[in-house]
């Protein structure tokens, strides 16, 4: 009976409690205060207090006291604080303060006290000390006694289901975490323990919660603590460790969420809110990015930055990241309206929060939003005029491959046109730097978006060189998350009920997230100086489809029971692997670790580059998809696309678009009736390169080399025609004329030179050549015709011609073998075929193959990279046992040399040796030691 009249007393009070203001507290403070130095005395005289000689001289000490810590607490605003969400904060605050009224209260007191005739001379001088401490206690207690109650109250009020949390981390953000959760408990998460792999955390507690151990330790755990929820607060973690997590969760059949990356919450505390379920970004997740962000935030802090494809993925992340270094101002610049618009909200809420929280509002960015493309001159002209930019970060592009090949002239009027008219515009208002978003497509392009981005950087080049101004261009690879990629595809086709449709079982590609890249681009902006191409590191390729089935696995299914994975092939210019590197540029590493530098990008310019883009220009007006991929040929090194997969249409009378006939192509392209001229007329010429023996010195044979002797153009390599000729059916008879040559001279130098006999010719044979039917027949004749021994030829066969059918290949080569001809694999070591087709490879090796040749690439490579050195000694190994012998193509440095000898390559060959010589000078050659 008494217990149920206590409990409504006891609310009361307590609720009374809950409604002191700051007056009330004053009150109780100054009668605090006034009873503080009594206690003081009290214990100090252990109890036994004269009053008649004590009094007075305790009273003028409880005044002046008052006095002091009134004042204090007044001048520090101590009593406009709201005390129901008291912290740690407000405790040390107390602390301070009390120890400001102690320093004070001794240095009054002692003056005083040294004063005989007053009566606090009597009292001790331990006084003002003691007080002190009681009226800390006393302000605290009164203080904190108010958060205790509402956390009791609400305790009491309200009871909220909770499920039993495991955390795997206990670093910072995970014990930011579990206090968030601990503070409010209508989030419905209760932690009850830590996982963590750092041995000397294991067993300790953290925030009332014990470390019980590693990550092994999870399955365990989760069955004895009964845990209905783990979260991964490790936002530092690689990829690899969070799949490790992953994989062990998903044995307890929990649900496993996880913190984002810290590049995520860099500039924010970590909140639950930000707890989300695993993504695919997190199983990629790599070391997370070291970025100078005051370096950046310096460079930007105070300018006018314009950034184009503002809506983007990568565009608006950039805007995002600009917009913390505080520039005076921002172009918000985008062809599609809605996306411009959703992040100019997104940015204005920012705005909105910095003027709220009273920010200075000279630091707060002014936000311009324009709807144009940067196709139409004029009207991004009226913008640089209007704003005057400071830096231009250009992210606006076509970047969809398969779509690009379908459409090149949108391709040349977005990337390259929409390109030079940013840089021209920037040149002419003075904008000092300039950066543009560019891909790994652009290295060795085989697809128009690819060739078209790698237009638009040697324009950047270009630019710079001329203007002296720090302009470059900035290389990376495929973004997780962004609208182009494939991971919004596969979920899409997930959700369907599948299946995921991957091209080729061994496809690749480098992976990055959106905010990380965007880093590196802001830091390559400040690295970057004027003229150069910088690279982001992309760590290792990840797999198409180990990326597809970890989609499949993280939405819940089983990959082949319950989400298929179908192959649908290659599609029009895409590769299997991408590349990195570029043949000619020099790679150097800058101050950041995951950056590269091409240094001599811009000397790696076609003198004829403005005229040939003027050219491209108009042919994409005219939609001249034909002039435009022979165009960009001349352009850029490397570029081989494949014809018959470029996807040139024709009208008909359906209006429905059709593939042009394969005649058609090759009576309508500008080249072909050039190089049916050039046959007839017999402008083409041969030239001869020497294969070494390494450890003698001796010439061993020669490499023929096809040039054009153009009236006009001058000597023209074959990578400017061959895909031409290829496709208008013109490269038969140019190979059969080119054999015929060779085996002439051959037979011709053998009469001269009779001593050298033995020495070989080689001639490498296209795809179409390989597979011309009766070809055995026809070098049959050609070698009787030109009255030269068969050993003395060698065919040069490519390996990815072997590769893409070789059942087939084998059957040709077998008819090669029985004319007694020698047979080469040229460019070997570019693929996996070690590991995918080695037996079958040893078979045809020992049965039909005389020798192999290491592709170029992978010969310049050896001298700064591992990987490649292992990859060149695996061949080394391969032909060995084999049993065949090996050429090392692209030998240009004595260093080279060297390293290609340790690994005890037979023969070499490349311009260390000697230039490529006319066939009136192999007879020299061939008589005398290199």
């Amino acid at each position: 009976m008494a217990q149920s009249r206590t409990m409504p007393m006891i609310n009361t009070l307590l609720t009374r409690l809950l409604k002191l203001n700051n007056y009330h507290l004053f009150i109780c403070d100054v009668i605090g205060f006034s009873i503080t130095p009594l206690l003081a005395l009290i214990l100090r005289l252990d109890g036994r207090i004269a009053f008649a000689e004590y009094m007075p001289g305790l009273a003028m000490a409880t005044v002046l006291f008052l006095a002091v810590k009134l004042t204090i607490l007044f001048q520090f605003g101590f009593y406009k604080r709201y005390w129901r969400y008291a912290s740690v904060d407000e405790l040390t605050e107390i602390a301070t303060l009390m120890a400001a009224f102690v320093t004070l209260q001794n240095i009054l007191f002692t003056t005083l006290h040294s004063f005989s005739g007053l009566p606090i001379s009597h009292l001790p001088q331990t006084l003002p000390f003691l007080d002190g401490l009681f009226s800390c206690l006393f302000v605290g207690a009164i203080r904190f006694s108010i958060r205790i109650v509402d956390r009791a109250n609400q305790k009491q009020k309200t009871y909220y289901r909770r499920d039993s949390v495991l955390v795997v981390g206990a670093g910072n953000a995970g014990v930011s975490l579990v206090q968030e959760m601990q503070r409010n408990p209508q989030l419905g998460m209760n932690p009850v323990a830590f996982i963590d792999d750092d041995p000397q955390k294991v067993n300790l507690r953290i925030r009332k919660l014990q470390v019980v151990g590693n990550r092994h330790k999870i399955p365990e755990i989760v069955t004895s603590l009964n845990i209905r929820k783990v979260i991964i607060a490790i936002p530092s973690a690689a990829g690899k460790d969070i799949r490790e997590i992953v994989d062990i969760c998903k044995q307890t059949g929990l649900q496993t969420s996880t913190l984002p990356a810290i590049h995520e919450i860099l500039n924010g505390r970590v909140r639950v809110d930000s707890i989300r379920d695993i993504r695919i970004e997190d199983l990629l997740r790599r070391e997370p990015v070291q970025t100078d962000i005051a370096r950046v935030s310096q460079f930007l802090r105070g300018k006018k930055v314009l950034v184009t494809g503002a809506g983007g993925s990568i565009g608006s992340e950039l805007c995002r990241q600009i917009l913390k270094c505080r520039p005076a101002q921002m172009m918000l610049v985008g062809h599609g309206e809605n996306s411009v618009f959703n992040i100019q909200q997104e940015l204005q809420q920012v705005l909105q929060l910095l003027q709220e929280e009273g920010e200075n509002q000279e630091h707060i960015p002014n936000l311009l939003a324009c709807i144009a493309d940067i196709r139409f001159r004029s009207r991004i002209e009226y913008i640089f005029e209007q704003y005057k930019p400071d830096v231009v970060f250009h992210a606006a592009a076509h970047k969809h491959v398969p779509l690009m090949e379908l459409n090149p002239p949108e391709a040349i009027t977005n990337n390259v046109i929409g390109t030079k008219n940013l840089l021209d515009l920037s040149l002419e208002n003075d904008v000092e730097h300039f950066v543009m978003i560019s891909t790994d497509k652009a290295v060795n392009p085989t697809n128009v978006m690819g060739a078209s981005k790698r237009t638009a950087e040697m324009l950047v080049l270009q630019a710079a060189r001329q203007s002296g101004r720090s302009y470059v261009a900035v290389r990376f690879g495929n973004v997780l998350g962004s609208r182009g990629s494939v991971v919004p595809t596969f979920q899409k086709q997930i959700s369907a009920g599948g299946p995921i449709t991957v091209t080729h079982p061994d496809i690749c590609r480098y992976f990055m997230t959106i905010p990380e890249a965007v880093q590196l681009v802001l830091q390559a902006s400040v690295l970057g100086r004027s003229g150069e191409v910088m690279m982001l590191n992309m760590g290792e390729p990840v797999k198409i489809v180990d990326l597809a089935k970890e989609l499949i696995r993280l939405s819940g299914y089983q990959v082949g029971k319950d989400i298929e994975i179908k192959f649908s092939g290659l599609r029009p210019g895409e590769k299997l692997f991408e590349e990195l590197f570029i043949e000619g540029e020099e790679y150097e590493p800058t101050d950041h670790e995951k950056l590269f530098v091409v240094k001599n990008a811009s000397r790696i310019i076609p003198d004829h580059l403005i005229s040939t883009v003027e050219q491209l220009c108009q042919a994409a007006e005219k939609n001249d998809a034909n002039a435009i991929v022979f165009l960009m040929e001349q352009i850029v090194p490397g570029y081989k696309p494949k014809y018959e997969n470029k996807g040139l249409f024709a009208s008909t009378n359906s209006n429905v678009l059709q593939p042009v006939k394969q005649q058609e192509v090759s009576t309508t392209h500008p080249l072909a009736k050039e190089l049916q001229r050039a046959l007839d007329n017999q402008e083409f010429c041969l030239f001869y390169q020497p294969i070494m023996r390494l450890q003698t010195g001796d010439v061993a044979g020669f490499e023929v080399l096809l040039r054009w002797q153009h009236p006009q153009k001058g000597l023209i390599a074959p990578d400017k025609f061959l895909a031409v000729a290829e496709e208008a059916g013109l490269i038969i008879p140019i190979g059969w004329w080119m054999l015929r040559e060779a085996c002439q001279h051959m037979s011709k130098w053998q009469q001269q030179v009779p001593e050298k006999s033995s020495l070989t010719i080689g001639v490498k044979l296209s795809s179409k050549q390989f597979y011309q039917p009766d070809l055995s027949r026809k070098i049959e004749d050609i070698l009787l015709e030109t009255n030269l021994d068969a050993r003395n030829l060698v065919l040069e066969i490519s390996e990815d011609v072997i590769l893409e059918d070789f059942d087939k290949a084998l059957d040709v080569l077998s008819q090669l073998k029985a004319v007694e001809i020698k047979l080469q694999i040229d460019k070997f070591g570019i693929s996996n075929v070690l590991s995918n087709s080695k037996h079958n490879l040893t078979n045809m090796l020992n049965q039909q193959i005389d020798k192999l040749k290491v592709d170029s690439h992978l010969v310049k490579r050896i001298e700064s990279d591992l990987e490649s050195w292992q990859m060149f000694e695996n061949v080394v190994q391969f032909a060995q046992k084999s049993g065949v012998d090996l050429i090392a193509d692209g030998i240009e440095t004595a260093k080279q040399l060297a390293q290609v000898k340790s690994l005890q390559c037979v023969y070499g060959q490349g311009y260390f040796f000697s230039q490529p010589v006319g066939m009136d000078a192999v007879k020299t050659l061939m008589a005398v030691k290199s």
